[in-house]
């Protein structure tokens, strides 16, 4: 896992990551601290990227991609930073080393083969142990039954989704394509075969996935920061990316950060926004832990409707009341909401928003990395896994200055590695 925050302000954007990755899967995995995850998108203009999530595009590790765009950008410049994200995409597309068919093949089959566990586990099993329950016996032929309807089901509610990958051909090319594939996974997971229709099933299912605004938990996290030629205020562009699918990239732009002289609907004056996790970010703008909150507001939520049916057990209450009371208690829920985020609002949030839009930009710099810290710290001295560690490196962004390295590791002594920042230079030149 990664820790990550953008805080944005007029005066500039402060970036900040952790270092640290984790590799391999459940029950076996190492945690390294020394990965980078945050690069300048070009050597000559105020435009920086971080990643987050997956390491690699289609087995390609990002770091590559983004030096390799890095060289060809050169000193190309764009308007607006908007552009520059959408410069990348079309570079991911058209340089064919990003991509070939085994890890195409590979991709589909480590989403799928997820996808599949998950509907066996959390799906077809619950569905199969009620009928065991009753004491009747299961067939395959009831398995396949079951598995139809939640495939159905799944499939109704794709269809009300938001396409990202529009093509109308897309679910034929892909069942030509995949057949076999997916043919495998199911094999290799259940024990029986199954009917060819089933397995067509599965391909419109898996096809229709692909094309939704899902992302599987391989997906990698994109954020481009800084500001284009034209503009005087910095924005953040937060994209999530799966892979390349059929020829079709397949990515979807999150909603963006923009920073002007004053505030309304679309433009704020401060921002903050923390990535992958997240809680001890909203902990610190909110005053109270997000899973404590949510359980907190659980209870209530519980104790107002356990209130209802006490009143209904002990006292003789007119039966008119059972229709009103669903409304009581969802009134009295969202005025506990209501008042929770007024109360956030008032004594926390809002005081750190109203600093953090003057702050200068040096301080924009200690409060990133102090979040992300802080987010490592929690981590250190608990029993979860140390997923965030490491060298923290930061960076400020100014029209005036460009991109500024506050703090930078190296793999290696710069000391030792004249030619190295040599060639840099050059390369500038």
């Amino acid at each position: 896992m990664t820790a990550e925050i953008g805080i944005l302000n007029r005066a500039g954007v402060a970036l900040a990551a952790d270092s640290a990755v984790t590799i391999g899967g459940d029950g076996s995995q190492k945690v390294y601290n020394s990965a980078n995850k945050l690069f300048a998108l070009s050597k000559f203009h105020p435009v920086g990227i971080m990643i987050f999530g997956g390491a690699d595009f289609m087995g390609v590790p990002w770091e590559t991609i983004i030096k390799t765009y890095r060289e060809q950008l050169k000193d190309t410049k764009f308007d607006t930073l908007e552009k520059y994200g959408q410069d990348f995409f079309s570079f991911l597309i058209s340089d064919s080393r990003f991509y070939n068919e085994n890890t195409e093949h590979k991709l589909v089959w480590t989403i799928f083969h997820n996808e599949l566990m998950e509907i066996l586990n959390n799906e077809v099993n619950t569905l199969i142990n009620e009928i065991t329950k009753s004491g009747e016996p299961v067939s395959n032929s009831d398995v396949e039954k079951i598995i139809v309807n939640v495939l159905e089901e799944r499939i109704e509610l794709l269809n009300h989704n938001v396409i990202i990958i529009d093509d109308p051909q897309f679910a034929i090319n892909f069942a030509n394509k995949h057949f076999d594939t997916v043919k495998e996974i199911l094999e290799s997971v259940i024990n029986f075969d199954l009917n060819k229709s089933v397995i067509n099933l599965f391909l419109d299912y898996y096809s229709k996935l692909i094309q939704s605004e899902y992302f599987s938990h391989n997906y990698t996290g994109l954020v481009i920061s800084g500001y284009g030629e034209s503009e005087i205020f910095p924005s953040l562009y937060e994209y999530h990316i799966e892979g390349i699918f059929l020829g079709h990239l397949k990515y979807q732009k999150q909603a963006p950060i923009l920073i002007n002289s004053y505030s309304d609907e679309t433009y704020s004056t401060a921002a903050m926004r923390p990535f992958a996790q997240r809680e001890m970010v909203y902990s610190f703008m909110n005053g109270i832990e997000p899973s404590l909150q949510e359980t907190i507001m659980k209870l209530i939520n519980t104790t107002i409707k356990s209130y209802g049916d006490i009143l209904i057990e002990k006292f003789s209450i007119d039966e008119n009341f059972l229709d009103v009371k669903q409304g009581i208690e969802e009134r009295l829920v969202e005025t506990v909401h209501n008042e929770l985020d007024k109360i956030q609002s008032k004594y926390y949030s809002e005081p750190i928003m109203d600093i953090l839009d003057i702050l200068p930009k040096e301080e924009l710099a200690e409060m990133a990395e102090a979040l992300v810290n802080l987010t490592s710290f929690k981590r250190r001295i608990s029993m979860d896994t140390e997923s965030v560690g490491g060298p923290i490196d930061v960076c400020v962004i100014t029209k005036g200055d460009g991109l500024v390295w506050i703090k930078r590791k190296h793999y290696f002594d710069s000391n030792l590695n004249y030619n190295f920042f040599n060639n840099y230079i050059r390369g500038m030149e």
